[in-house]
């Protein structure tokens, strides 16, 4: 390895050793608030109620009530017999196991080698997104967001002629509904038969949840609680950085936006699938995945900010074209820095709450719909997550439509080649 392989390396892990010290002293210094992991206190709950199939979509815990599909509850017994207390530890690690690999898969994606040099980009990645406010967030909630976003990646990573391939990704649709539409891009980039693994393995989730859960898994169906997104919280509340709760706060109630809602989902929705088709086929193939999850994120009725977590890899990409292209290293380092500053995790109090980590949409007021009374810049702040994807989206759409030759047309090139001749000549 050669002496700026090693620098790397030494640099990931010393950037990754003080994010996750800082991490630990923060959660020392607020285990009531960092250490309660009000949702995976509710995973374990519907675990619980699973194993006895008593009421799963009738009580709440602590005022929040399980809002998964069956197949969740199913995978969740098992994870109930172990106490809180160990499944604190057993969730923190597996979220930050996660991160890690997402971040490894990305950049190996992008088509850099395995060696030391990359194992410190990694590290240098993973600790900056570990300070972002989605992924504190995740661990501050205990949170599955991590692990599923990692399973759509390494599903993805496969070879189109994997027969498993789309079995991931139908698992977290099954879980968490979002991830559908990693179906929809994978017919589109004509990956038929991973979309067909993809649609078998989710209606197999749904056949598994009515084998052992009926009753609770007519109520989910049947009754169409799946339909009904104020039974995960209140759509205006700041945390929901979707195009629906945008429009919510933006027009100041629920009744003003759904006319709206539908259509603008559907153009966002059939804009950001064309470009990530479009990514994919010109070889993007990483791009392609950040942009249609974030696609993903901004129909869906509710896309909490510790749903975000797709900042990850996202921030790889920034920091694989500022390694490789000199000409334009400026602006993507730029951007890499303006990603961690917008989405990073400050430490600032709002009221009712010590200083903790906190995303720059809570510096505006929130909470008892007061999210429907702002203006002027509480509307860009508090909005700031979904007004980024969609910036970025369009940016993306009219470089698109400028370039004279489409890249479906010219020839196929991976992202990031230039800065994988990098990492492979510092080994």
């Amino acid at each position: 390895m050669t002496r700026s392989g090693l620098l790397l390396l030494a640099g990931g892990l010393l950037a990754f050793g003080a994010a996750a010290a800082a991490y630990a002293m923060t959660v020392l210094a607020h285990p009531h608030d960092l250490w309660a992991m009000s949702d995976l206190k509710v995973y374990r709950w519907g675990g619980l109620l699973a194993r006895h199939s008593d009421g799963l979509y009738d009580r709440t815990i602590g005022g929040f009530a399980f809002t998964y599909a069956p197949i969740a509850a199913v995978i969740f017994a098992g994870l109930s017999v172990f106490p809180m207390a160990a499944l604190r530890w057993i969730m923190t690690l597996a979220s930050l196991s996660a991160l890690v690999t997402a971040v490894w898969i990305t950049w190996r994606t992008l088509g850099h080698r395995r060696s030391p040099a990359l194992l410190g980009a990694t590290l240098l990645v993973t600790a900056a997104a570990l300070w972002t406010e989605p992924v504190q967030k995740t661990l501050w909630f205990g949170q599955i967001n991590l692990i599923l976003m990692t399973l759509i990646i390494a599903d993805l990573r496969q070879g189109d002629g994997r027969r498993w391939k789309g079995a991931g990704i139908g698992i977290a649709a099954g879980i968490k509904f979002t991830p559908g539409i990693f179906i929809a891009y994978l017919l589109l980039t004509r990956r038929f038969r991973a979309a067909a693994v993809a649609i078998a393995v989710f209606a197999l989730t749904i056949a598994v949840g009515f084998v052992a859960l009926p009753h609770e898994s007519r109520r989910f169906w049947g009754d169409r609680l799946f339909m009904a997104p104020s039974r995960v919280g209140p759509v205006d509340w700041v945390g929901n950085q979707s195009l629906y709760g945008m429009l919510v706060r933006f027009l100041g109630g629920e009744n003003a936006a759904r006319p709206y809602w539908l259509g603008v989902a559907t153009v966002v929705g059939a804009v950001g699938l064309w470009l990530a088709a479009r990514q994919s086929r010109g070889g993007h193939e990483p791009a392609a995945v950040v942009t249609c999850a974030t696609t993903g994120l901004l129909i869906s009725p509710i896309s909490w900010s510790h749903h975000w977590v797709w900042i990850a890899p996202a921030l790889v990409l920034a920091a694989d074209r500022t390694a490789g292209r000199l000409r334009h290293a400026w602006a993507w380092a730029v951007a890499g820095v303006g990603l961690e500053a917008l989405f990073g995790a400050w430490i600032f109090a709002v009221p009712g709450l010590p200083a903790l980590p906190q995303g720059l949409i809570r510096t505006v007021p929130f909470g008892r719909h007061r999210e429907d009374h702002w203006h002027g810049f509480e509307l860009v702040r508090g909005n700031l997550y979904g007004l980024i994807a969609l910036a970025a989206i369009t940016a993306l759409v009219i470089l698109a439509v400028r370039r004279r030759h489409p890249a479906s047309r010219g020839p196929r090139r991976r992202l990031g080649r230039s800065a994988a001749a990098r990492v492979e000549g510092a080994r």
